[in-house]
């Protein structure tokens, strides 16, 4: 896990690949976030259910099935109700996405001295992206190398 993973609203670079616009994607996170709220999961085998509706390798858009919009503090992020932080540190993502899997990006920020980090983070904040266009950003690489090259 890295810090850029949660950041700037969240960050679903590795929740998915080949994405396409930041609207269909947006589409993707709404549908999946529209299935969560109907089905309204309580209980272990309620996130399984959600889970398991789809084939893993069935993205919309290029987005995993799982990721939706998450209401933190009046804010929307993009979250996997799967997480462990969401049930007591056990991952119900094991099985049915590589939830080890930490992009290039967030392998050398989680490599540089603290300032290098919050010069980054600073970096990141002046650009104003959704997190969506910050999660693709990250997941291609272009904003650490407009970081390291600027």
């Amino acid at each position: 896990m890295s810090k850029l993973c949660q950041f700037n609203g969240g960050c679903m670079g590795c929740c998915g690949h080949d994405f396409t616009s930041e609207e269909s994607i947006s589409l993707a996170i709404k549908s999946n976030t529209k299935d969560f709220n109907k089905l309204k999961p309580k209980t272990k085998q309620d996130y399984l259910k959600f889970r398991d509706r789809f084939p893993k390798q069935n993205l919309q858009y290029g987005v995993c099935r799982n990721l939706i919009y998450q209401n933190r503090s009046r804010h929307y992020c993009i979250g996997c109700p799967l997480h462990p932080t969401h049930h007591h540190d056990e991952d119900l993502r094991i099985g049915h996405c590589d939830h080890l899997f930490l992009c290039p990006s967030a392998k050398a920020f989680n490599q540089w001295q603290p300032v290098t980090q919050q010069a980054f983070l600073d970096f990141v904040k002046k650009k104003e992206l959704s997190n969506i266009q910050y999660s693709i950003e990250i997941a291609s690489g272009n904003l650490v190398n407009n970081f390291i090259y600027q």
